[in-house]
């Protein structure tokens, strides 16, 4: 698939596709089936996925062999089904502090410049900065957040990747 077909989808595009009662279950779902795009995640997406099956597991849906399972195989389930491709990238830089050298993963580094620009929340921050590693790979940020739609055009200005609703996608369907 080429990078205009690659995309990195924020958490809660995918948690939609099994949560009947959330606004983007039906376009989450008809992007996730379309088979029409390479679908990226990072650790941070897979971090946030235990988190928020460990939560609202009772309020989501799920095929009947797989509803009374571990939030872990759950993860896996959720991670096969809609075909999503986990990527780690591990770099660590160092920077300095109040006159101390330390070292951190670049994408903490880049959040935290991106905060004072972007006022969006810590983990929202990090996804920004992690699709904007990716950037040789993927086009496109995919999210329903609206906090960060709201920003979409000083997020492509400051880290060169497009920021988008997933109905944006439903026309290519």
């Amino acid at each position: 698939m080429s990078r205009l077909n690659a995309l990195y989808l924020d958490t809660n595009v995918i948690i939609a596709r099994y949560k009947p009662a959330d606004p983007l279950h039906e376009v989450s779902d008809k992007l996730l089936s379309s088979g029409k795009f390479e679908f990226f995640i990072s650790p941070i997406t897979l971090f946030e996925l235990y988190s928020v099956i460990s939560r609202l597991y009772p309020n989501m849906i799920f095929p009947q062999e797989v509803e009374s399972i571990s939030v872990d195989t759950l993860v896996h389930f959720i991670v096969e089904d809609c075909n999503l491709k986990l990527v780690s990238k591990n770099y660590l830089v160092t920077t300095y502090f109040r006159k101390r050298k330390i070292r951190m993963p670049f994408e903490y580094l880049m959040s935290m410049m991106l905060a004072e620009k972007l006022k969006l929340k810590a983990l929202d921050l990090l996804h920004i900065a992690y699709a904007a590693m990716l950037r040789d790979s993927i086009q496109t940020f995919v999210t329903g957040d609206s906090e960060i739609l709201e920003r979409k055009s000083i997020i492509k200005d400051i880290v060169g990747i497009e920021v988008e609703h997933p109905k944006n996608f439903l026309d290519d369907l």
